[in-house]
């Protein structure tokens, strides 16, 4: 019966959380490997992801200190989104940053004799120069940027995708000032010195949506980001003359606004009330909060 019960409050605590803004979690049984390790070595390459996406990767290497489950080599190495390579660094909103030193609980999934991360947790946390409600990263070198969007979701309409990718992004003034520029037709992530936002024809697990920042690794300044929406998930419009009412899916502009920020440099934070927070309920409603703009603030 306590089993039952278990099982009872575990399905309504996934009901209530359904999916997170761009951090991918996914069931730890997943793993064929669980691991704690130190990460030996972090090398940052360029190649193309199942999408077509043309991205830099991390290869990290880590060296196994105890197997939690399954057996495996001294040292086991696997690929992330998002690296190095010379000036330029990617920084992606769902995947984490490896730093070598760091010790890990590794949740890895070994298929064909290649590892795949499912999840990490750090064991040995960082202490934290800011506040746990803002995180930066990188900033551009004014307070305006100019994207461009594609605006072919499967909910809406162009003109009411449009309408809500701009409430998301203009919640962030005065601060930052991000303006649509016009539409386009790409798809594809890569570096090209082209700002664009998209819709992607499938549902990536319970990542919603990523943003892929390009930076100056030396001198700290954003160059471009490429913003992707997984339209598996359903969209909804705070205009009624735009969709029904919200029911099992998000607000586009909500999604949208989390996404910007982290266009601008913002990372997550532990803040339940920031749009920061890497978290999202179905149906939620908050968009840019004054502290989120006061983060924003800190760099702009």
């Amino acid at each position: 019966m306590k089993k039952l019960v278990i099982l009872f409050f575990l399905f309504i605590f996934l009901a209530t959380f359904p999916g997170l803004a761009d951090k991918t979690v996914r069931d730890p049984e997943e793993a064929t490997h669980i691991l704690v390790g130190e990460v030996a070595e972090v090398e940052g390459y360029y190649d193309y992801n199942e999408y077509g996406d043309y991205l830099i990767f991390s290869r990290v290497t880590v060296r196994v200190d105890k197997e939690l489950k399954g057996r495996a080599e001294k040292f086991v190495a696997f690929s992330v989104e998002g690296g190095e390579v010379g000036e330029l660094g990617l920084r992606v909103s769902n995947t984490p940053v490896f730093k070598k030193g760091q010790v890990h609980k590794f949740y890895l999934k070994k298929l064909n004799a290649v590892y795949k991360l499912i999840k990490q947790e750090k064991l040995q946390p960082e202490v934290k120069a800011q506040t746990v409600c803002c995180l930066t990263f990188a900033k551009w070198p004014s307070t305006t940027a100019t994207f461009y969007l594609n605006p072919n979701c499967n909910d809406m309409t162009s003109s009411c995708t449009y309408s809500e990718i701009d409430l998301g992004s203009g919640s962030w003034q005065p601060v930052f000032n991000l303006v649509i520029g016009g539409t386009t037709s790409l798809t594809k992530v890569r570096q090209d010195y082209q700002n664009i936002v998209f819709f992607r024809k499938v549902k990536g697990g319970s990542t919603i949506a990523v943003t892929y920042t390009w930076y100056n690794r030396t001198t700290g300044i954003i160059i471009e980001f490429d913003m992707m929406f997984y339209d598996g998930w359903k969209y909804f419009s705070f205009n009624n003359n735009c969709t029904t009412a919200c029911n099992g899916g998000f607000y586009l502009s909500v999604i949208a606004a989390h996404e910007f920020g982290h266009a601008i440099g913002i990372d997550h934070n532990d803040c339940p009330t920031s749009i920061m927070y890497p978290y999202a309920d179905y149906c939620e409603t908050g968009l840019v909060q004054s502290d989120d703009r006061a983060c924003a603030a800190t760099i702009y």
